[in-house]
């Protein structure tokens, strides 16, 4: 099947055939694309990551024929702690709804000593907006120097609206 055609309802995306692309943003914090449960133990071994935090909803686990069960299942075999925050994909409305609620399970996993690896399908719109959300809020950097830290290490399309409306709409001191 081609990029054009539409699969089938139901039908997933062919498998991967590599590892996942994984950025390092900082010590404690990573960003990329979809894991499968084989891809666990060498996110652990390769880059030290104790918590994942997963922000695929429902249909992305479907298009890309991954099971919930499953990779929480190879989380747990591995000792990495799995956070959900399920964000549909390709709607800046979506993002904005969930952006705090996001933000508060990254931090909450960040202040536990835990190193993040931060994941929507493929790296390049939820992960990134998230991150740069919480660099901004929480790393003491302005919504430019953040997003300008993450597109020097990865290609990516955050949702700049969404930030600017949350950071830009109100006073917004985080907590330290």
């Amino acid at each position: 099947m081609d990029w054009w055609t539409k699969r089938p309802d139901g039908v997933a995306r062919a498998e991967r055939d590599r590892r996942p692309s994984v950025t390092e943003l900082f010590s404690d914090l990573f960003i990329g694309e979809y894991l499968r449960e084989k891809d666990i133990a060498w996110l652990k071994e390769s880059f030290g990551v104790t918590a994942i935090h997963n922000l695929q909803d429902q249909e992305d686990f479907a298009v890309h024929g991954l099971d919930a069960k499953a990779l929480l299942a190879a989380c747990r075999d591995n000792g990495v702690h799995l956070v959900r925050t399920p964000i549909p994909d390709g709607s800046a409305d979506h993002v904005a709804i969930h952006l705090e609620s996001a933000m508060a399970e990254l931090k909450s996993l960040i202040e536990r000593g835990e190193r993040v690896y931060l994941h929507c399908n493929a790296g390049l719109n939820r992960a990134p907006t998230i991150a740069i959300a919480h660099m901004r809020a929480y790393r003491g950097m302005s919504l430019n120097e953040a997003v300008a830290h993450v597109k020097q290490r990865r290609a990516c399309g955050p949702f700049m609206t969404v930030l600017e409306d949350y950071f830009g709409s109100r006073d917004f001191k985080p907590d330290k």
